[in-house]
């Protein structure tokens, strides 16, 4: 991985096609089935919220989600939509990074794909893992994926592990839930884990009871959790909440290191486009439940498509020029109960027109292989396109 820190203050990992100038004018890259080049709208019934592939071509995803919706109820029966549409794959090995402000959809994402919605809430369209269509499965079907196949690391790891059993007797039981082995086989999987997250003297701390833990090391316990069982994909809800800058870098290494080590994919879903750059090799941009912006993630930090990804990253804190304010995207996400009509970042975007507050964008060709947008006005923005929001140098 490459940690340089250029001077828009995001760490970048090394990417093939990086860098290069500003280019709104098209490209040659392969147009995706239901993303079309320019403005123009999807074709063949593609789903309105996000791509219905990514544009990685030669490569079988090994998750794929297709308009994914979710769909929650109020008290009185109002339906909420609170996922729209949502698209994007999951290749072998991949770290992909699920972007956007607190309410935008991510963790609730993340939960539907693993078949934990809420209870009652509704969910549609299409979650193929291997070619296993995972919604409107059995809750049978669901229970052998989760933990074998895929796997959740929350936000905090005190919900997650019991106060009154120690850390080993809890790995323990994830790894007998599951493969059914005997315990001695299970205790050395669960010593085993510790150990490759770092827990020092692993055969000793996982006697340990939680309380017992630091707060990074409580955090390592639930990656070696949600790892145990070597899972193809795991959701990483916002794993580094609560937790320093240092154990931050040291979590977020370990568990995207996972790729290379175990050949796992991880999905991290986080509000923070600061901690994706040295960590993800592509991101998706989301905002109030629908696809913004996506692509390799070098490209999307240093040349963004899409106001709404122009403002995120205007707004994170350059490494020198400290005593300047930073800049802020006006107005607050809205209310899934209150979505505004056309493109739902509208009110807050400076390059808002008439067609934006009246048509919803749907997914494009951003100029480049594997860069989509959901934009009506991608090709106006500025250069750098976070001068939008401040002044850049």
């Amino acid at each position: 991985m490459n940690h340089g820190v250029p001077h828009d203050g995001v760490p970048h990992r090394t990417a093939p096609g990086g860098g290069g100038p500003r280019s709104h004018s098209g490209g040659s890259g392969t147009v995706p089935s239901g993303a079309a080049p320019g403005g123009a709208a999807p074709e063949d019934g593609a789903a309105p919220g996000g791509p219905p592939r990514d544009a990685a071509p030669g490569r079988t995803p090994l998750l794929s989600v297709r308009d994914l919706r979710v769909t929650l109820r109020e008290r009185g029966g109002t339906a909420v939509p609170a996922v729209r549409g949502l698209s994007f794959d999951v290749h072998p090995g991949e770290v992909v990074a699920l972007v956007g402000e607190s309410g935008a959809g991510k963790s609730l994402t993340a939960r539907a794909v693993l078949g934990l919605a809420p209870h009652g809430a509704q969910v549609a369209g299409s979650v193929l893992l291997d070619g296993q269509e995972l919604v409107g499965a059995r809750p049978s079907v669901l229970r052998s994926v989760r933990g074998r196949r895929m796997s959740l690391v929350p936000q905090d790891a005190l919900t997650v592990l019991s106060p009154v059993h120690t850390v080993g007797a809890q790995l323990v039981r994830a790894v007998r839930s599951v493969r059914g082995t005997g315990r001695a086989r299970a205790w050395e999987e669960a010593v085993a884990a510790l150990d490759r997250v770092g827990i020092p003297d692993a055969a000793r701390r996982a006697h340990a009871y939680p309380h017992e833990f630091s707060g990074g090391m409580r955090q390592r316990a639930v990656i070696a959790m949600a790892t145990v069982n070597r899972p193809d994909v795991v959701f990483a809800d916002e794993p580094t909440t609560a937790l320093d800058p240092v154990m931050q870098a040291r979590v977020l290494e370990l568990l995207c290191g996972l790729s290379g080590q175990t050949g796992t994919s991880v999905v991290l879903v986080t509000h923070d486009l600061g901690v994706v750059g040295g960590h993800a090799d592509r991101v998706v941009v989301v905002y109030a439940g629908r696809h913004v912006e996506s692509g390799p993630v070098d490209r999307v930090l240093t040349d963004p498509r899409a106001p709404y990804t122009a403002g995120l990253l205007a707004a994170l804190p350059p490494r020198e020029a400290r005593d300047r304010r930073l800049p802020a995207i006006a107005g607050s996400p809205p209310s899934p109960t209150s979505l505004p009509q056309g493109c739902a970042f509208a009110p807050r975007c400076p390059l808002a027109a008439t067609r934006c507050r009246a048509h919803e964008p749907s997914p494009v060709v951003a100029g480049e292989p594997g860069r989509l947008v959901s934009c009506h006005r991608w090709q106006d923005l500025p250069d750098p396109a976070r001068s939008l929001f401040a002044d850049v140098p």
